[in-house]
């Protein structure tokens, strides 16, 4: 992750420094405040050593590619997933579209990579970030089965066949979540 995060650090600076807008969208003051917080202690020392984030490019803010380290303990540790998260143009209003684009094996990432997370649907508040929506899907990496029982009861799952696997057979889901990580992750 030190490789990724002196990455981003050097594309967050970059972008911000492109930017130009003479009368900046609080959109834009917002985003661009979660960009100079991710940036404040510098490339070595982020504010979460186990996930980063910076903009596809210095000409796009809005369009945000998130890494998580998978946590330890879990089927996905050992995986970098990245995820490009998609900022509405009424942020922090609306909340962002995620979407894995490392396959992953879980109950509340659709076969598109698309996540269920309660935070990026009714739950939204202005209060939360970018960095707390990554913390939050690491945490749902973390426990599948929080997801499972979150998800199950109000939105059903995003993966059917991975929700029932979980359900059924926990041990099954696990081989098969660590078999996704070692190939995609």
């Amino acid at each position: 992750m030190n490789i990724i995060h002196h990455q981003n650090h050097l594309s967050i600076t970059t972008a911000l420094s492109h930017l130009t807008t003479p009368t900046p969208s609080y959109s834009v003051r917002r985003i661009r405040a979660e960009y100079l917080a991710a940036t404040k202690n510098g490339p070595t020392s982020p504010q979460c050593d186990f996930l980063s984030f910076r903009p596809f490019s210095p000409d796009h803010l809005f369009d945000i590619i998130g890494t998580i380290a998978g946590p330890v303990g879990s089927p996905y540790e050992g995986g970098i997933f990245h995820i490009h998260i998609r900022i509405p143009a009424l942020y922090p209003d609306l909340p962002p579209i995620c979407t894995f684009m490392t396959k992953i094996w879980h109950p509340n990432v659709g076969p598109y990579g698309e996540v269920c997370l309660n935070i990026l649907q009714d739950e939204w508040s202005q209060a939360l970030s970018v960095r707390t929506v990554l913390l939050s899907i690491s945490a749902m990496l973390g426990d599948p089965g929080m997801a499972v029982e979150g998800g199950n009861a109000v939105y059903g799952f995003a993966n059917v066949e991975a929700g029932s696997m979980w359900m059924g057979n926990p041990g099954v889901f696990e081989m098969a979540a660590r078999d996704w990580t070692r190939m995609y992750a």
